[in-house]
């Protein structure tokens, strides 16, 4: 009679990584982002730039309007937009400073979902930051550009699981916490706190648009971080119940 009672090794723990062992689908979406910005900003002629930024920059008042500006894009465009407007950035710094929290946050995220999910979490970022711009700003016809909705959705993610969990081993492998759970977290609600209180003294921006002035999209913010703190348990590959419930 055996007297091992080791679980079978597909309950074994996940073993200890570095709490910054970046996945390689995150150092690839970076690279995406400055291979997009690059292209943009250092081959394309005026021209091609321009018609870059018509067609993959998110324009919240062309959807139902009859604009001159709207009439220009290609027909894709209000199909696609939602999504490429994160490939697309004002400059360098603007990318850097994307760059540094889809890093910070997207590592342990990433290393929780798995390159697939991760990718298509971020797209769900970025169309719903989007979605939030379009509602605070119906009518507005100026390019909206960047990757802080999927920065924000990443950010919402990890309040789920690896804010809380912070110096207790592998926090890409915490429990899924429940929302009211989360919400009762000091960790987390402190970082929910700044987040919201940032946007709100942000708020008197137009939008992130690519031109003067260098106003931020906060709606963007708002909406990929709410999408990402309330819906990140149906991506969730682990499948448990949250903590919580």
């Amino acid at each position: 009679m055996s007297l091992d009672h080791r679980p079978p090794p597909s309950d074994l723990p996940p073993p200890r990584q570095p709490a910054f062992n970046v996945p390689g689908i995150v150092l690839g979406l970076l690279a995406a982002l400055a291979f997009a910005h690059w292209v943009r900003v250092d081959w394309l002629d005026d021209w091609q730039g321009g018609w870059a930024l018509l067609n993959l920059s998110f324009l919240a008042g062309c959807y139902g309007s009859s604009d001159e500006v709207c009439l220009l894009r290609a027909p894709f465009a209000p199909w696609t937009s939602p999504v490429t407007h994160a490939f697309l950035h004002g400059d360098w710094m603007h990318l850097a400073t994307n760059a540094m929290w889809l890093l910070a946050f997207g590592t342990p995220v990433a290393r929780r979902l798995g390159p697939g999910r991760f990718l298509i979490f971020c797209a769900a970022g970025a169309v719903a930051g989007a979605a939030m711009f379009y509602v605070m700003n119906t009518h507005l016809i100026q390019p909206m550009i960047g990757a802080s909705g999927v920065v924000s959705a990443l950010m919402g993610g990890a309040a789920r699981f690896a804010l809380g969990s912070m110096g207790r081993g592998d926090i890409a492998y915490a429990p899924l916490l429940s929302i009211p759970r989360s919400l009762s977290d000091r960790t987390v609600v402190f970082f929910v706190i700044v987040f919201f209180a940032t946007n709100l003294a942000l708020g008197s921006g137009a939008g992130m648009v690519f031109g003067a002035g260098g106003a931020i999209a906060w709606e963007a913010h708002v909406g990929g971080f709410l999408f990402g703190f309330l819906c990140f348990s149906a991506f969730d590959p682990r499948r448990q119940h949250p903590v919580g419930v």
